[in-house]
């Protein structure tokens, strides 16, 4: 084998690893996109799920308590007080996660004043105050209504957050998966030129002797 042979085989031998380097390395960037992914969907739906919830538990207490000030049905209070204890262990989840959003906790100190007055309307209830907890009930309605709204809206953002991220993350995905092929064909379609020089000065070489 002589110099001329040996610095192609050295180039080829340098071409391969480079490829390998590359296809490895588009590797770790697309786990890299793939990671992101993950964490949007932990990050975001936890939080989309935790809104979900709340407007349930919201929903359901606001009715309760028109339930029992309706049929006087102490079930109702039962059942108010049962969905409570769910929403309080869910909003303190939600306060003592970092990545709740602050918007999100606002509506949860609102929703916390909304709770003080229920609490009030229930200790009318209690002590026979029956029309008098009717009226306070009957003011809360519209706050309790802008409430429930806020945390509708609220929602839509976070799921337009999402599938915006989504989105995004999808095209870096796409435009990895272009530029590798672009570039693994092209190093490939240098290997094979590499490989047919090396195969002409081989013949050359019978030839001449």
């Amino acid at each position: 084998m002589n110099m001329s042979q040996r610095k192609w085989l050295l180039l080829l031998a340098s071409l391969s690893v480079l490829i390998v380097l590359v296809i490895a390395s588009f590797i770790v960037q697309l786990r890299n996109t793939t990671d992101q992914i993950d964490t949007i969907h932990e990050q975001r739906f936890d939080s989309y799920e935790a809104i979900e919830e709340i407007m349930y538990y919201n929903i359901e207490r606001a009715n309760a308590i028109r339930g029992l000030l309706a049929y006087e049905d102490r079930r109702f209070l039962e059942a108010y007080y049962s969905m409570s204890q769910r929403t309080k262990e869910l909003k303190e989840s939600i306060k003592n996660d970092p990545r709740t959003p602050s918007s999100f906790l606002d509506l949860l100190h609102r929703d916390g004043i909304w709770e003080q007055e229920a609490d009030r309307v229930l200790v009318m209830y209690e002590s026979g105050d029956i029309e008098q907890a009717t009226v306070t009930a009957k003011s809360m309605t519209d706050q309790r209504q802008t409430i429930l709204e806020d945390l509708r809206a609220l929602k839509q953002m976070q799921y337009n957050d999402i599938r915006k991220e989504l989105v995004s993350t999808q095209n870096q995905i796409d435009i990895v998966i272009q530029a590798l092929y672009s570039i693994v064909f092209l190093l490939v379609a240098v290997l094979i030129i590499l490989m047919f020089m090396i195969f002409k000065t081989r013949q050359k070489k019978t030839d001449h002797n």
